[in-house]
């Protein structure tokens, strides 16, 4: 017993849960087609008075030559019913229908029909397969929606399973100061194509939706007086050089894998206009944010990790500065200035004294005598101190016994 068929004539897949009213009953002369086998089947039950629910059967009460993709269509469209449940109930949502654009009896995608939701102005088509067909099923899909909906947003709700989430190693985010894990996946060549075509893919997981974004992954490059080699208090199995950067609100095709944001469904019509994950570019601007705080922080640890090393550079002497700077100021037909007669030449190391006939200098060279100056200095005058009086000369010892003699003498007389 099946619980949906085509309809060659409306060219929809016809769900019993929907509905079967006006429907013709019976063989309808081969109007429904079972969606696994291609046979044509009976519409069951549509009766008032029938006795059982609704439902197609093939002919004879057999069953299906293919039962496993019979019931596994039957499971993928009981989560499409039950995703469209949840898409009505949100708010801002004013319509939510099912509908199978582009899809053929003869040439199926092996999708399920998707979800039609009227979000304001917005149209949104929302996929939500079981299993991912392949790259041109999935194109094939994205152009008929195209055609019968014109602009509106196309999303693509992937389970986690491995064949469509791919996960790879989580890996370490800074959000508002605490680390945060956020998953990663390898994107498929089907997934790629949904991004290709303007789609958006995302996963969703109960009521989480995984939002992704871009990862590339690159190395700091290596520049003067940086040192990036064992830093103190760092991972020994990480390289401080090994960092990452986003790409985002979708990711860039040159990603090389994708991160996810985790946010919750009903966030997804929060603006009662649009249907969009703005909490989940909120967070991915603040990605972009620390890792440009990343990137200054590296690059001045780096610097630090240097200097505690190798010490801080040493500035440039004059000297060395002079000679430096000396070619580029130079005019370029000035004459080359030969070297003094008492400087020694450095020899050619690629010629032998011998063969030059220069004779090997002195083991002690005479020290150079510096020329003597062109004029001589200048001799300040010296300085004469003013007249002082002469001191009266007092006689001596001597001279006053001979006085005081000559006087004795002139008394005795």
């Amino acid at each position: 017993m099946g619980r949906s068929a085509w309809d060659t004539e409306t060219k929809r897949i016809i769900h019993v849960e929907a509905g079967v009213e006006g429907l013709p009953i019976g063989m309808a002369g081969g109007r429904y087609l079972c969606r696994s086998c291609r046979d044509p089947l009976i519409l069951k039950g549509a009766r008032p008075e029938a006795k059982v629910a609704p439902h197609f059967a093939h002919q004879g009460g057999g069953a299906c030559r293919l039962p496993d993709q019979e019931a596994q269509i039957d499971a993928d469209d009981e989560v499409v019913i039950q995703l469209c449940d949840q898409i009505r109930a949100l708010p801002g949502v004013t319509g939510c229908t099912l509908a199978s654009p582009g899809e053929d009896p003869h040439r199926p995608t092996g999708l399920p029909p998707v979800v039609v939701a009227q979000c304001g102005e917005t149209t949104v088509v929302i996929e939500r397969p079981g299993t991912l067909p392949g790259p041109q099923a999935v194109r094939r899909r994205i152009r008929a929606v195209r055609e019968a909906h014109g602009g509106a947003a196309h999303v693509w709700f992937l389970r986690r399973d491995p064949a469509q989430f791919g996960q790879l190693p989580s890996h370490t985010v800074r959000l508002g100061g605490c680390d945060v894990e956020h998953q990663r996946v390898a994107p498929t060549e089907q997934q790629q194509a949904i991004l290709d075509a303007g789609g958006h893919v995302y996963w969703l997981d109960g009521k989480l939706v995984l939002v992704p974004y871009g990862y590339h992954a690159f190395r700091h490059p290596a520049r003067p007086e940086r040192d990036w080699t064992n830093w103190p208090k760092w991972p020994r199995h990480k390289d401080p050089r090994d960092d990452w950067r986003i790409s985002k609100p979708r990711p860039a095709a040159d990603a090389d894998c994708w991160g996810l944001v985790p946010i919750a469904l009903s966030s997804l019509t929060r603006t009662r206009a649009a249907f969009q994950p703005a909490d989940a570019h909120r967070i991915m601007d603040e990605l972009y944010a620390a890792q440009e705080g990343r990137y200054r922080w590296r690059d001045r640890r780096a610097r630090e990790v240097y200097v505690e090393r190798h010490g801080p550079p040493l500035p440039p002497s004059p000297v060395t500065a002079a000679v430096a700077e000396g070619p580029a100021t130079a005019p370029k037909d000035a004459p080359t200035a030969a070297p003094p007669a008492d400087q020694p030449r450095t020899p050619d190391p690629s010629v032998s004294p011998a063969a030059a006939n220069v004779p090997a200098p002195p083991s002690n060279p005479p020290q150079p005598v510096p020329p003597p100056p062109v004029a001589p200095p200048p001799v300040a005058p010296p300085v004469i101190p003013p007249q002082q009086p002469a001191p009266v000369a007092r006689p001596s010892r001597q001279r006053r016994w001979a006085r005081l003699l000559r006087g004795l003498r002139r008394r005795e007389r």
